[in-house]
């Protein structure tokens, strides 16, 4: 019986450490919306297709911790006088002397950018939450990063609406329609764009995990098989 008791301990210990040894759980790894993921709705910058000025839009966060990333957020609006509603290009680059530098993970658009103006007169402005998903390439460690935004159709006009309280931030663009620059910097500090960086949801066991606890309770199995021929 004490051995038995035994086998079992280590089969959960070898459990446990299988399922836990993964990244952490989806969470909140940068945002500067507010309580309740509120936002300037009513202004903000242009990303623009190459009809207009092939403004791309970059601006900086920061992660505390090495994580995975699983979406983000963004303050967006369709602005009403363009012609298409095309989804954004969304990148995660590297930090590179204050300013962005290669591209490390792409993100996809979820869904439609609502419309920054109902067309009324007066003219009332806002905007929606708009989520972009990222599949691959998105596991980062500690350190400086920039979230890029391109409009890649010609005709489309997007609004990046400013942050929670307005603040102030360091950012850059580019009117060249590119990802990666030449960028422009301002020469003072500028308002903050609104987005949420969201942790990847890995409670799904790893691969590796599964293996070593396959591994594991095979290897006690057979454990157990040895010591009852005895």
């Amino acid at each position: 019986m004490t051995k038995f008791r035994s086998v079992v301990f280590a089969a959960c210990l070898i459990a446990t450490v299988a399922l836990t040894s993964r990244p952490a759980t989806a969470g909140v790894l940068y945002s500067n919306l507010g309580p309740s993921n509120e936002f300037d709705a009513t202004a903000g910058f242009y990303v623009e297709g190459t009809k207009y000025n092939g403004q791309t839009m970059a601006t900086p966060f920061l992660l505390g911790a090495g994580a995975t990333v699983g979406d983000a957020v963004l303050g967006l609006g369709n602005y009403g006088f363009s012609t298409g509603n095309s989804p954004l290009d969304l990148y995660i680059e590297s930090d590179n002397s204050g300013l962005p530098g290669s591209v490390l993970a792409t993100l996809t658009q979820v869904g439609t950018i609502p419309p920054f103006t109902n067309g009324g007169f007066p003219p009332t402005y806002t905007s929606g939450l708009v989520t972009f998903t990222c599949a691959s390439g998105c596991t980062l460690a500690a350190g400086s990063y920039w979230l890029v935004a391109l409009e890649p159709d010609a005709g489309s006009l997007q609004v990046w609406a400013f942050d929670y309280l307005d603040a102030q931030t360091n950012y850059t663009f580019n009117d060249l329609n590119s990802a990666t620059g030449p960028w422009q910097q301002p020469t003072i500090l500028d308002t903050a764009v609104a987005f949420r960086i969201d942790g990847a949801d890995t409670t799904t066991p790893e691969p590796g995990s599964l293996i070593l606890l396959a591994s594991g309770l095979l290897g006690l199995a057979g454990l157990v098989r040895r010591r009852g021929a005895q």
